[in-house]
């Protein structure tokens, strides 16, 4: 089913609560007339299930309230494979970021969110990755954006930045935005996607991120 197409921009979350009031579930919706970008509803578990748009984008699961999966719709990101997340915050970065790595295969359920000792039991490394994205969770600023040249134009981009976006304000943290500092892949991903208005106009070309060889 397609997204709707409706003239609004922006997307509203849906936290459903469990009796005892700990979260189980975010998802994240296009924003419609009823409710607007940013809006975020609190619900119980029923109630939250009724309120769900069918247009769901991406639903974050929580496990003893820490976010465990991040399923992005097959509607969002048509063309990627199966992907499943690498969480690879660095608190010791000045400001601290949050990365995550996109990867498909292994076994791994798409959407499971693995740390940093689970992805090395697993045996995945940064040469199998599809793309990765880094931000700063304080503020939501996105830094960087990478996809592998050989998974470019298969939605890859669009499945990290809504995940990442949900994991964010999963975790309580503000919403993701950009600059006007991008590549020129960058620029054309911004101008396709609903979220436009959360990135600022072009002000800076910067290179692509891909090595010259590999380009």
């Amino acid at each position: 089913m397609p997204l709707p197409t409706e003239g609004i921009d922006g997307w509203w979350q849906c936290l459903a609560l469990k009796d005892d009031g700990t979260p189980s579930w975010l998802a994240i919706m296009p924003a419609t007339a009823e409710h607007g970008d940013g809006v975020r509803l609190e619900l119980s578990e029923a109630e939250a299930t009724a309120a769900l748009d069918p247009h769901v984008m991406c639903v974050a699961r929580y496990t003893a309230a820490e976010v465990a999966e991040l399923v992005v719709a097959a509607d969002v990101a048509p063309k990627a494979p199966p992907l499943w997340f690498a969480d690879l915050p660095d608190p010791t970065a000045a400001p601290p970021t949050a990365t995550i790595i996109a990867f498909t295969g292994y076994d791994v359920p798409a959407g499971t969110l693995v740390d940093r000792a689970r992805l090395r039991e697993l045996g995945a490394t940064t040469e199998e990755q599809l793309g990765a994205l880094r931000w700063y969770p304080g503020t939501g600023e996105v830094d960087q954006i990478y996809v592998a040249p050989a998974w470019r134009r298969h939605n890859v981009a669009t499945a990290m930045l809504v995940a990442a976006g949900t994991l964010n304000v999963a975790r309580h943290r503000s919403r993701l935005w950009a600059d006007g500092q991008r590549t020129a892949m960058g620029e054309r991903l911004r101008n396709a996607e609903s979220w436009a208005h959360r990135a600022a106009d072009l002000t800076h070309i910067h290179p692509p991120m891909t090595p010259f060889d590999e380009r």
